[in-house]
């Protein structure tokens, strides 16, 4: 966490789509198809963050409490806002349950 900037936590948010996770290096951590091992917490999940060239901004967690996997992605800070509309507009249609979702905004040093 001395690497961070800010750190903002939100509840029943996320941006992008399944087309916008990045992986770790060498999938570390990865579980499936796609997502981070749900027996990570928060702060070893950044820390995967942080060892990537190219360091991912958001960080969210989706899912029920004992099935919630990580996902990693990038997006310009201006662009967040209008990313969460977009995915609130696209879940509400799919009837997905958002109260399941929590996104990290991060802004590294």
């Amino acid at each position: 966490m001395e690497h961070i900037k800010s750190f903002e936590k939100r509840k029943g948010c996320d941006v992008g789509f399944k087309s916008s996770n990045i992986e770790p290096i060498n999938r570390e951590g990865c579980i499936g198809k796609s997502g981070i091992d749900k027996k990570y917490t928060i702060n070893m999940v950044i820390n995967l963050a942080y060892k990537m060239d190219d360091k991912p901004n958001i960080i969210v967690r989706a899912g029920q409490q004992n099935k919630a996997k990580w996902y990693m992605k990038k997006f310009p800070l201006s662009r967040i806002e209008e990313e969460i509309v977009k995915q609130q507009q696209w879940r509400q249609k799919k009837r997905d349950q958002l109260k399941y979702y929590e996104m990290w905004i991060l802004v590294w040093d």
